[in-house]
């Protein structure tokens, strides 16, 4: 149990030390894949949509999974081209893989869950499985 929490901890602090580093370290244009995409999730009453604002999206690449509560997110942006002789001065657009899995709060219908991806933005919609959500009770009265 204990070496189990220590290396959970251990991952924990790695992670943490690569984001205080991720912006402060210059890296090489063949080290800057990225691996965080920001999303917003958000609920309603028939489930959730999680949206992330992906310009340049290789859609060949693109893949969607759901595992119980998991959702996970994988693919690739294409790297835009520069015209020959010319070299980059600022590029903040971002380009390369990623990947990014959580877990929502109650369980998914898989069978209804759509996608879309319409300019530049990537829309998820997960319905909730029915047992996940709420239902009225019916009150019996006896006299």
């Amino acid at each position: 149990m204990f070496a189990h929490q220590f290396f959970n901890e251990m991952n924990n602090f790695q992670r943490e030390m690569e984001r205080v580093f991720r912006g402060q370290v210059p890296l090489k244009r063949t080290e800057a894949a990225f691996d965080r995409v920001p999303f917003r999730v958000y609920q309603n009453d028939d489930g959730y949509v999680v949206e992330a604002v992906l310009s340049r999206l290789d859609l060949e690449k693109l893949d969607i999974s759901v595992l119980g509560r998991q959702l996970t997110i994988s693919g690739g942006t294409i790297a835009p081209e520069l015209p020959e002789g010319a070299k980059w001065l600022r590029q903040e657009r971002r380009s390369g893989r990623f990947e990014q899995s959580f877990r929502l709060p109650q369980d998914l219908d898989s069978d209804r869950i759509a996608a879309e991806y319409k300019q530049g933005i990537l829309k998820m919609t997960l319905p909730k499985a029915e047992a996940a959500k709420p239902k009225k009770i019916e009150l019996k009265v006896n006299e």
